[in-house]
């Protein structure tokens, strides 16, 4: 009974050419889109380099010990993590003006660091991640100054062996800040992709409910009376959706990964886990919506529409840095928005891997899918006809 209901379902969800449409072929076309304007963003995200960076340093300060550890900096590994180029203020400026050099180190009594402003080197993010390494060098350095000086004056033997420490630091950090991800910024959007076609699933979800309720549909009034139960009905239907959804939403990231060639930064199993996982709360959204009573099909999806493209808007998928603005202004909102669940999942992936964020964001879509399938369950199920 349960196979025969649940294949008559998954013909009937084939046949939805306008759900198929935009869980399938609009977000690939939105990506290629994306693709053309943007530029293969795996060619603007370079490989890590030698960071070139002057250094002024003024009378009397030729033993700094900052000067020791950007010349440890310099020389150690086949690929040193600074280029150091000795000169003075005004040629160091004049370098920086024409983004020669990353950084400018200024050594005297009190230690600076000047990187030009992001809108200078036209907020690449290459560029933003070096000048991100020199400051944590900086701030590296004033950490522990007073311990280096005090070693350099009473016991001077020992500070090789403290500045090959603070080495190890840097280049720590440098690791974190260089991970296996992909860093450019566009690869956002993106991922905004992906959560939006997940929410685009809704619009299947609510079919059905809409096709369990006898006022709103012939095929309703027509379960209304099956000698099956409502609960095959409901679950044959849910299962095929599922299934039918996240064949498109899979077929989208495998576009992207493989024609576009689009650096997610994670493998693909974790992508495809945090989609299906994606898919199943966007189908348990609009079968909520979908059970509300008293409510046209209509205003249904109208209401599925405008609450599915206001959470991608808020998560940034229309304006890059909306949802900084939002974590800075009201974050509450960012922890709710299941898009931004979604995206910023992938986003942990590519930068932490399956970190306790990642699972924390898993956890709060299965929350949501909970909450939706069974309030919407109760809501199908309590539902009567009067009978004429």
């Amino acid at each position: 009974m349960f196979l025969h209901e649940f294949i008559y379902e998954m013909k009937c969800v084939l046949r939805q050419k306008d759900e198929l449409f935009w869980v399938l072929i609009f977000p690939i076309i939105l990506g290629s889109m994306f693709f053309f304007a943007f530029g293969k963003i795996n060619e603007n995200t370079e490989n890590f380099h030698t960071i070139p960076v002057a250094v002024c340093v003024e009378e009397g300060a030729d033993s700094h010990p900052l000067k020791d550890i950007l010349e440890l900096l310099s020389k150690e590994g086949d690929t040193p993590l600074l280029e150091l180029v000795y000169t003075d203020w005004e040629d160091a400026a004049r370098q920086l003006g024409e983004n020669t050099v990353r950084g400018i180190f200024k050594l005297d009594q009190n230690v600076s660091l000047s990187c030009a402003p992001l809108e200078q080197s036209g907020q690449n993010s290459s560029l933003s991640i070096e000048q991100s390494i020199l400051e944590s060098i900086l701030r590296e350095y004033q950490t522990n100054s007073s311990a280096i000086s005090d070693i350099a004056k009473t016991h001077p033997e020992r500070l090789k062996n403290v500045l090959s420490l603070l080495e190890e630091d840097a280049e720590y950090g440098t690791k974190l800040e260089l991970s296996s991800g992909n860093m450019d910024s566009l690869i956002q959007y993106y991922f905004n992709l992906i959560a939006m076609a997940c929410l685009f699933t809704s619009f299947a979800g609510s079919q059905i409910a809409i096709k369990s309720q006898a006022n709103l549909s012939p095929l309703g009034a027509k379960k209304c009376i099956s000698p099956n139960g409502k609960f095959i009905s409901v679950t044959a239907q849910l299962l095929s959706c599922l299934i039918t959804q996240f064949f498109c939403v899979a077929v989208n990231i495998l576009y992207l990964f493989f024609v576009l060639k689009i650096e997610f930064g994670a493998s693909l199993p974790w992508i495809l886990l945090t989609s299906f996982i994606g898919c199943i709360m966007g189908i348990g959204f609009g079968f909520f919506i979908g059970s509300i009573g008293k409510v046209s099909e209509a205003s249904k999806t109208g209401i599925m529409i405008s609450s599915s493209l206001l959470c991608c808007f808020l998560s940034g998928l229309m304006i890059g840095n909306m949802r900084p603005l939002i974590e800075s202004a009201c974050p509450v909102i960012n922890d709710v928005n299941p898009a931004v669940l979604i995206s910023d999942s992938f986003l942990t992936l590519n930068i932490y891997g399956a970190s306790p964020r990642y699972a924390a964001n898993l956890a709060g879509l299965l929350i949501y899918t909970l909450i939706f399938v069974t309030a919407g369950c109760l809501m199908v199920r309590r539902k009567t006809y009067a009978s004429l």
